[in-house]
């Protein structure tokens, strides 16, 4: 008979057998190799990514045994309020060595575990930790795609020594991706690029990988990333010389040119040509230099306009240009974005000898990306490396806003305070005095201190439950923005969720009803917000997926807040609506006859919203408030824009960008005037709408004053104040807003007014919405794109 011994290391055996020889989930079936986190910048293992933006995440690895079972890439790291994400990737191990996911860095560090896992969540790989520590939102990043820029830098400081960095301070930073392979494959993956250059002149290769017609697949994914990421407001430069015989032969590459090259003859040599631009604020302010090739001849691309496309001509200037002069540097909107064309090559010879090269990027950085943004905040010298601010006043003011709801009072640290210390009182001094005192029996202490806990824990869930209530609430701001020229609609959606209890919400965003004709789940990308944290993943280890539909699961505790952002995108709805004509947009807009200087017409729209206020109408650099300051749905607006006031100061009195900036805790410390004590400015916002105008053109209400910089950072590319250049004559910009009381949720949310359609339980695609309870508050901008005849 087998003694007890034997019969343990025979299971001890077993056990070790099962756990360390099983093929299908055995862990060292796949070995991760590599893992980096942001943009490359060539700097050694330096990456580029920024705090709440989506970055994206290259993982290498190799198979060590064979896996028969469906196998996926798992990326966690914690968000802003350190409750653990997690995002995966189908991977194929047959074939793939390589992958790419995202990841959105919550806090100041960020660790990032990256594990290979089967479908059924058996791990097969090691986690592979890597520590992450973002940029600041502030951060002005440039990526390069293709070939690398030549000589990249930017005029340094006045007094500035050889010390100070470049890149003004450390406060723009550049990264390069030389290969198709590590472009992002989804929109969002560019997410922390500020400005993209694609450089075309040494870069054939790499041209035709991505923008060719016999592209693979993988590839064409890449380019419709890269164009979608413009359409929702990127900011794009295409340089063109030396290769555009080749650009001109890529249909696909044609919606990332504001003017198209000419095919017949693509390019022409020079020996020398003058540039002209830009040198700042005001078409007077101008630098110019030669660009000669000392000897030799180089191309210049031959730029022509597309047919029925808006596009200004940057270079030559306006007023400087003629008949015998080609257009250097077009730029024109593509949806939200800025889409530039250089007409000659940035990543070669003769701008690699430019003697004003620093310069001229200058001028790329301000007038093909955000003017104010990359300018290097108060344009004084810092050490390389320092940054100061840590987040965007923008960013701030939205979160405070969502996070005050109607009927649920904050109480303040004081009020706390003060009772934790009657509580220690209570369960200290006074319960010794009256055991001592009264009963005389201290051991009496084993009974009253027990009672006392308890009592206490039931009044402060009680007092809890009065104040806070038992009411699911919802506070939400839409930001959608009309392109008539593309049939399509552009949305920003950020809300905020009061749980009256612990419990977890799927939660996703799709168009409202009469908005977007297509519903399109992997178009929409959210994301939770909020103010940067250690970036560690809490105690309790709380997870939740994100996915093409939208957030699995995610905890919100009792009576706390959780506030989320999405960006979605449709086809504008043209269906037709009961006893309505089939239309959503009608715009008939026009410059009287040899002066471009007006604009005649009218417009109207079908939209289900009954009515706009407070609507403006912007063009070439000036507002006009409409008549009567509204527009209702199915009415006709009729257009006669002669004489405005300039744009720049009818957005400083009106926007409200005062208020946006007084929710910054920073604010204090910030120069120029405050028109009214702290605390009044914050109650008045919080009573009313959001001013959102301050952040839909941001810098156009920015005073030109020493110290003021931008605040909106992570929201740049909603800001569309370089449209309201004075040369931009092609389009009229229409702004109105609504803001309907709070009202139950499930009616203000699927409303009339909400163009985006919320779910809290369950996900776009899985079935049926079911309906949110509670309450809600809705608030809705909407900005129309008027293409002018």
């Amino acid at each position: 008979m087998p003694t007890a011994a034997t019969i343990g290391r025979t299971l001890a055996a077993a056990f070790t057998f099962l756990v360390f020889t099983a093929p299908a989930g055995a862990k060292d079936s796949v070995k991760i190799t590599g893992v980096s986190v942001g943009f490359p910048t060539g700097r050694d293992d330096a990456r580029a990514a920024k705090f709440g933006a989506w970055a994206p995440v290259y993982v290498q690895f190799e198979a060590l045994g064979e896996v028969t079972e469906p196998a996926e890439l798992v990326i966690e790291a914690p968000d802003a309020d350190e409750t653990t994400t997690t995002f995966t990737v189908p991977l194929n191990l047959a074939t793939d060595r390589a992958a790419i996911g995202y990841v959105r860095p919550g806090g100041s560090t960020s660790e990032v575990t990256v594990t290979v896992r089967t479908a059924r969540g058996g791990a097969i790989s090691e986690p592979f930790r890597v520590r992450v520590r973002p940029h600041e939102a502030l951060q002005y990043v440039v990526l390069a795609l293709g070939g690398a820029p030549a000589g990249f830098e930017l005029p340094k400081p006045a007094g500035a020594g050889a010390e100070t960095a470049p890149l003004r301070g450390g406060r723009v930073e550049l990264a390069h991706i030389a290969s198709v392979a590590q472009l992002p494959d989804r929109w969002y993956g560019y997410d922390g690029a500020d400005l993209v250059v694609l450089n075309t002149g040494t870069a054939a290769d790499f041209l035709k990988q991505l923008f060719g017609d016999d592209a693979p697949a993988p590839n064409k994914q890449k380019r419709e990333a890269l164009i979608e990421w413009v359409r929702r407001g990127g900011r794009l430069v295409t340089s063109v010389g030396s290769n555009a015989a080749l650009v001109a032969q890529l249909p696909a590459l044609k919606p990332l040119l504001p003017f198209a090259v000419r095919g017949d003859e693509p390019a022409r040599q020079v020996d020398i040509v003058g540039l002209v631009w830009s040198a700042g604020s005001g078409l007077a302010n101008t630098a110019s230099a030669a660009l000669t090739g000392r000897g030799a001849r180089f191309p210049l691309a031959n730029l022509v306009p597309h047919p029925g496309r808006a596009a200004r001509v940057l270079i030559p200037p306006p007023g400087q240009s003629g008949s015998e002069r080609q257009a250097l540097v077009v730029q024109s909107a593509l949806g939200l974005g800025r889409v530039t064309v250089v007409g000659f090559d940035l990543d070669g010879s003769p701008f690699a000898e430019f003697s004003a090269r620093p310069d001229f990027w200058d001028f790329v950085l301000r007038e093909c990306g955000a003017n104010r943004a990359s300018s290097g905040g108060d344009g004084k010298a810092r050490p390389p490396g320092t940054v100061t601010e840590d987040e965007d006043s923008a960013a701030v003011a939205l979160r405070v806003h969502n996070d005050t709801f109607d009927g649920v009072p904050v109480v303040s640290f004081g009020w706390v305070a003060l009772l934790i210390a009657l509580y220690i009182l209570l369960i200290g001094p006074v319960e010794y005095y009256v055991l001592k005192r009264f009963f005389g029996r201290l051991e009496l202490t084993w009974v009253t201190f027990p009672v006392i806990v308890l009592t206490v824990c039931v009044l402060t869930y009680v007092s809890a439950f009065a104040v806070k209530g038992r009411d699911l609430k919802v506070n939400k701001i839409d930001v959608v923005d009309v392109d008539p020229s593309s049939d399509r609609i552009y949305g920003t959606t950020w809300f905020t969720v009061f749980s009256p209890r612990i419990d977890s919400y799927s939660i996703g965003v799709t168009p409202g009803a009469g908005w977007g004709a297509e519903d399109r789940p992997e178009s929409t990308a959210i994301t939770s917000i909020g103010a940067p944290r250690s970036g560690r993943a809490g105690v309790t280890r709380r997870k939740y997926g994100v996915g093409a539909n939208g957030l699995e699961n995610v905890p919100i505790q009792v009576w706390s807040t959780k506030a989320f952002s999405a960006n979605w995108s449709a086809q504008l709805d043209r269906s037709a609506a009961p006893g309505q004509q089939p239309r959503r947009f009608e715009s008939n807009l026009f410059h009287p006859p040899g002066d471009r200087t007006k604009v005649l017409g009218s417009f109207g729209h079908n939209l289900p919203l009954p009515e706009l206020t407070d609507c403006v109408a912007f063009y070439a650099g000036n507002a006009y408030p409409l008549p009567g300051d509204v527009i209702v749905r199915g009415g006709t607006v009729r257009l006669l824009l002669d004489q405005g006031t300039s744009a720049t100061q009818w957005l400083q009195k009106n926007a409200g960008l005062d208020t946006l900036l007084v929710r910054d805790p920073a604010y204090a410390q910030r120069p120029g005037p405050k028109t009214a004590p702290r605390q009044q400015q914050q109650q008045t916002a919080l009573a009313g709408p959001l001013p959102l105008m301050g952040m839909l053109f941001h810098e156009g209400a920015l005073k030109n004053d020493e110290g003021v910089i931008a605040g909106n950072a992570s929201l740049r590319r909603l800001d569309q104040s370089w449209r309201l250049a004075a040369d931009n004559r092609d389009e009229v910009i229409v702004v109105g807003r609504v803001a309907p009381p709070l009202g139950p949720a499930e009616e203000v949310l699927t409303g009339p007014n909400a163009p985006a359609t919320l779910w809290l339980k369950g996900l776009p695609g899985s079935g049926e919405r079911r309906p949110i309870p509670g309450t809600a508050r809705q608030e809705t901008w909407v900005r129309f794109y008027l293409p002018v005849r």
